[in-house]
């Protein structure tokens, strides 16, 4: 084969794994909103495993359509617990 159609099969090749890799995927399955009233959404089977809606950090888009960062929670010092 002329190595102009091997280079253009391979070119399109890569593109294909490379856009099938920029789908909006959840980790979780409780991430996704649609599956917030799932039995595997609620407790005490979310609960068991760490992944209930309110223990997974969500991030949100705003307005313009920016995501924004989960809030991070502060780190007692260590003379603060008790």
């Amino acid at each position: 084969m002329d190595s102009k159609i091997v280079r253009n099969i391979m070119t399109m090749l890569s593109m294909c794994l490379v856009l099938s890799a920029c789908e909006e995927r959840y980790r979780y399955p409780c991430q996704n909103p649609v599956n917030w009233d799932s039995a595997e959404c609620k407790k005490p089977f979310c609960s068991a495993n760490g992944t209930c809606p309110e223990d997974l950090h969500h991030y949100e888009k705003d307005k313009a359509g920016n995501i924004s960062q989960p809030k991070t929670q502060q780190t007692p010092a260590k003379g603060d617990c008790k």
